[in-house]
């Protein structure tokens, strides 16, 4: 006779202990449970005790997480968690730095336990763990395991990083700007100024002011990934909590120190592979730095600036007076007026006075920008552009501002320019490291592939949307490839020629016409039980393979990772947490599991309990997109298993 329903089979482990096999009866009070496994092994004070999983984490059991014991469960007793928190915090006190290490270590096993934390929390654990950290006695292990717990601890939020003191973010600083620490330490330390950094203002402003960037490029040029990730980390935080005027400062120093040459050369192209984290902190860099060119994208041209009536009588000498000349020398001022006005039409502005088609913002005087840069640092292409065109027939000239303004609201658009970070991205491009101005340069190749384009295209005016669409094309197409370099990039976007844009259009119609065709909809009629059944096939195999997915918490990106699966008897998801760079995990080594039959339903997008909780303010788009989540039954309520896929594509 199967047992019923809230009654399952375990077994229960101690150490030099038979262990016991029992049916756990699930409405049952814990205490009782407890008290029954202690007189099994004749143990008094059975309060002394507790149950915790014997894989992973060692989670100690609650009344809140006991619907997680499955069938086949395997426990242990071990000592409740009140009593191995004070054991532990009055271990950081022996006079032994052994017994303190010791210590340390069993702290930073049990720290990612919340009912564990709560406890050493509640007994001034992290204000013993800070004075650790604060007095510095020892620079080896045991600073690194006190900062490794003290970071565990307060993973779990309950309490704010906003109330950490000045005194002891200083003396992490000092961890970080010393020279000759211990290896493990400063990637620590530098975890614990990132998270200070983004969690609180006051404190960041702190950071800020007392970790020098010089002494970040100090440790960016470590050859040290984990080290060179956990700098560029606090970097990047500290670029995120500056003012406008302040990134820009701090951008520019950055440059000007060959930052991008570096990471271009000994990050993007080291030996080692590219972590995920320091691919999303490689993006979040991109990001910042294209931010500093919305100012300029926002503003309109101001007729009555004198600088930018200038610029605009550059752009258009540059194109018709031969260097040394002046216009209509010796004609009168109604005469010169009208002359720059019938050039200013054949650079292709819409309006004869330029200043008009350069009021729609975007792209503001960012279009002027691009437009000078191109004129100023690829002279010869410019002539060629803008003559070129002036000796075609009206209708079939390339208007070179037109194209310009568009070409700019474009790169823009595919750029982000101006758009919020995203918490979850890595999608950086390499060769924005490879080479200064890369967003002007980027333009430089897109103007003229434009003319290029046009030309194969045999456009006229009316035809101008049309071109602007090919275009976008090609460089979303070129982009996507992620090309190292711009030349390779001009290369690539260069063989995508119009024809070749053409024939991907077509192979991609064909496709799409071709599962629509009367004959192909009834033979697919036909085969889809048979195709239903292969494709629910490949889904359980793909899923028994599992994937890893990254861990977001609403204070910050995180770095770990966890992996979940479908059994091979594809009766229960398997899932735990993994270290980066490990390969999957057998399912039988993962401590948690869902049974398939307790699952209710499966939300995906703002329906998530996790994209709620973080609120729609400061949510961002792609997050909720990839978000995901299971809910199922734990006990008598409804409880959810939350992803974040790692892309689109795993998504669908």
């Amino acid at each position: 006779m199967a047992p019923p329903r809230n009654v399952v089979k375990i077994a229960v482990q101690m150490r030099d202990a038979i262990p016991q096999l029992i049916q756990l009866d699930q409405a049952k009070p814990l205490a009782a449970v407890l008290k029954e496994v202690c007189d099994a092994w004749s143990l008094p004070h059975s309060e002394r005790y507790a149950l915790q999983f014997a894989d992973g984490h060692r989670r100690y059991i609650t009344e809140n997480n006991r619907t997680e014991i499955k069938n086949g469960s395997i426990l242990c007793l071990s000592t409740a968690p009140d009593l191995e928190a004070e054991r532990l915090l009055h271990g950081l006190q022996s006079e032994s730095c052994e017994g303190r290490r010791e210590a340390l270590r069993h702290l930073v096993l049990l720290a990612p336990d919340m009912t564990f934390t709560r406890e050493v929390i509640s007994r001034d654990g992290l204000q013993r763990l800070g004075s650790i950290i604060e007095d510095g006695d020892d620079l080896g292990e045991v600073l690194a395991l006190a900062l490794r717990a003290f970071l565990e601890l307060m993973e779990h939020g309950v309490v704010s990083w906003e109330t950490l003191s000045i005194p002891f973010v200083r003396k992490v600083v000092c961890y970080v700007n010393m020279n000759l620490m211990d290896a493990s330490v400063q990637p620590l330390a530098l975890g614990l100024l990132e998270s200070v950094t983004l969690s609180s203002p006051a404190l960041g402003q702190l950071v800020k002011s007392e970790v020098p960037l010089d002494r970040l490029l100090v440790h960016l040029q470590v050859m040290n990934q984990q080290l060179q990730t956990k700098a560029m980390a606090l970097l990047t935080a500290l670029l995120q909590g500056a003012s406008a005027a302040e990134r820009k400062h701090m951008l520019d120093y950055l440059w000007q120190r060959n930052l991008r040459q570096f990471i271009y050369k000994n990050i993007i192209h080291s030996a080692a592979p590219l972590g995920d984290e320091m691919a999303h902190h490689l993006y979040v860099l991109q990001a910042l730095t294209l931010g500093l060119l919305e100012p300029r994208m926002r503003t309109p041209l101001d007729p009555y600036s004198q600088e930018q009536r200038e610029q605009l009588q550059a752009l258009r000498q540059a194109a018709f007076e031969p260097e040394g000349e002046s216009l209509g020398t010796g004609l009168s001022a109604d005469r010169r007026r009208s002359l720059c006005a019938r050039e200013f039409r054949k650079l292709g502005f819409s309006n004869s006075n330029p200043a008009q088609d350069l009021e729609r913002v975007p792209p503001g005087l960012l279009a002027l920008d691009n437009m000078l840069y191109f004129s100023r640092h690829a002279p010869s292409a410019y002539s060629r552009f803008v003559l070129e065109n002036s000796s075609r027939e009206d209708k079939h000239e390339c208007p070179f501002a037109r194209s310009s303004i568009q070409l700019t609201v474009l790169l823009c658009e595919l750029l982000h320019v101006g758009e919020p970070c995203s918490e979850t991205a890595q999608d950086f491009s390499p060769m924005f490291f490879g080479q200064d101005q890369s967003f002007h340069e980027l333009f430089c190749v897109s103007i003229q592939l434009l003319n290029k384009t046009w030309k194969e295209m045999r456009a006229t005016q009316e035809d101008f949307d049309k071109v602007m669409q090919v275009v976008r094309e090609q460089l979303a197409r070129t982009l996507a490839l992620k090309p190292s370099s711009l030349e390779l990039f001009r290369t690539k976007v260069n063989a995508l020629t119009y024809g070749e844009v053409l024939r991907l259009r077509q192979t991609e119609r064909l496709h799409q016409e071709g599962t629509l065709a009367p004959p192909i909809l009834e033979l697919r009629e036909k085969l889809k039980p048979e195709l239903m059944g292969l494709i629910r096939q490949q889904r359980l195999l793909r899923l028994c393979e599992g994937t890893l997915f990254r861990k977001i918490s609403s204070r910050r990106r995180q770095d770990k990772l966890w992996f979940c699966c479908l059994s091979p008897n594809h009766k229960v998801l398997q899932y735990g947490d993994v270290e980066e760079g490990v390969g999957p995990p057998a399912p039988e080594s993962l401590p948690e599991q869902l049974p398939v039959a307790d699952i209710r339903a499966l939300l995906t997008g703002k329906d998530c309990p996790h994209v709620r909780e973080k609120g729609s303010g400061k949510q961002n788009k792609d997050v909720c997109e990839l978000a995901f989540s299971v809910s199922y039954d734990h006990g008598e309520e409804e409880a959810y298993l939350n992803f974040i896929a790692p892309s689109k594509r795993e998504m669908g």
